[in-house]
């Protein structure tokens, strides 16, 4: 993980999106995680926020963990007026670095 700081424009919108995450998730969320070009301090005006949701488990069913978070994502895309994506991932595809993305979230992502 990079040892960058949430950045101070979002940093509200990353507290409060971790802890709705955790509200949601409770005990099957593992970790929230920033990636993306505000991860890496390269956002700008059209950026969206990017968080990966790892969840305990060795598999999980994508588009139902995206049908479960995106009213939330929506909600807190319209409070803060930038767009929110929310990636869910297993434990176990993340720690194996098992794709492209969690190899790339582990060098530039930034925990929660």
């Amino acid at each position: 993980m990079s040892n960058r700081k949430v950045p101070e424009s979002i940093a509200a919108l990353a507290k409060e999106f971790a802890e709705g995450i955790r509200g949601l998730y409770g005990d099957r969320l593992d970790k929230v995680i920033l990636f993306g070009s505000y991860a890496r301090g390269e956002q700008h005006e059209e950026s969206d926020v990017d968080f990966l949701v790892v969840l305990k488990g060795i598999e999980i069913n994508g588009y139902h963990e995206i049908g479960l978070m995106s009213p939330f994502t929506f909600e807190m895309s319209l409070k803060y007026g930038l767009s929110v994506s929310a990636v869910p991932m297993s434990t176990e595809k993340f720690e194996g670095n098992k794709s492209p993305l969690s190899s790339n979230i582990h060098t530039e992502g930034i925990l929660l």
